[in-house]
C-alpha cells in the first residue's frame, strides 16, 4: 500500500487539529470547569458541562480563534444556565409529585451550606444573564480583559458593570 501526499496532508492536519484541541482543553478547563460549578453547585454535573462545552469546540470551533476563552465561557455559562433552567423545571415537577402523594419533604435534612447555595443561585437568577455572568467570571478568576472578551463589552466598562452588579447582588441576597 503506497502512502499518498493527500493522505500524508490529511493526517498531519488531523493531527494538528488534536493537538491544537488539546491545548485549549488544557489551558482552559479548570477555569471553564470552575465557573460551571460556581453556577451549578453540583461536581459531577458541573464535570458533564465542561466536557459538553469542549465537545461542542470540537465539533464546531469558533469561526475565530483570537477569542477562544471568551467563546468557550460564553457556551459554558449557557450550558449552565440550561441546566439550571432544567433542575429548576423538575424540582417544580417533583414538587408537584410530593404534594399529590401527600409527603412532605424533611426540613431536618437541609443543610445550612445547601441553603446559602440555594440563596445565591435565587439572587444570580433574578439578576440579568449578563450581570450573573459578569459575577461568576471575576469569581472564577478571569481578568477584566477575559471578561470583557467573554461578554463582548469594553474592557474599560468591566469595572463599572462589576461594582452595579456587586450592588444588585447584595440588595437580592439580603432580601
Amino acid at each position: 500500500m503506497t502512502v499518498t501526499a493527500e493522505h500524508m496532508r490529511v493526517n498531519q492536519e488531523a493531527q494538528s487539529k488534536r493537538a491544537e484541541f488539546e491545548a485549549a482543553f488544557f489551558q482552559h478547563y479548570t477555569r471553564v470547569y470552575g465557573v460551571l460549578f460556581r453556577l451549578i453547585g453540583d461536581k459531577a454535573e458541573a464535570e458533564d458541562l465542561t466536557l459538553e462545552t469542549f465537545w461542542r469546540l470540537w465539533q464546531q470551533p469558533p469561526r475565530r480563534a483570537d477569542n477562544l476563552g471568551g467563546w468557550l465561557y460564553r457556551v459554558a455559562t449557557r450550558l449552565g444556565y440550561n441546566a439550571l433552567r432544567a433542575a429548576k423545571r423538575r424540582t417544580r415537577y417533583e414538587d408537584a409529585a410530593l404534594r399529590d402523594a401527600a409527603v412532605s419533604p424533611d426540613p431536618a435534612r437541609e443543610a445550612e451550606r445547601s441553603d446559602e447555595r440555594a440563596s445565591v443561585r435565587a439572587a444570580l437568577s433574578q439578576m440579568s444573564e449578563r450581570d450573573a455572568q459578569l459575577l461568576l467570571l471575576r469569581h472564577s478568576g478571569l481578568s477584566y480583559n477575559d471578561i470583557a472578551a467573554a461578554l463582548g463589552v469594553s474592557p474599560n466598562s468591566v469595572g463599572t458593570l462589576l461594582t452595579r452588579a456587586e450592588e444588585e447582588f447584595e440588595k437580592l441576597y439580603g432580601e
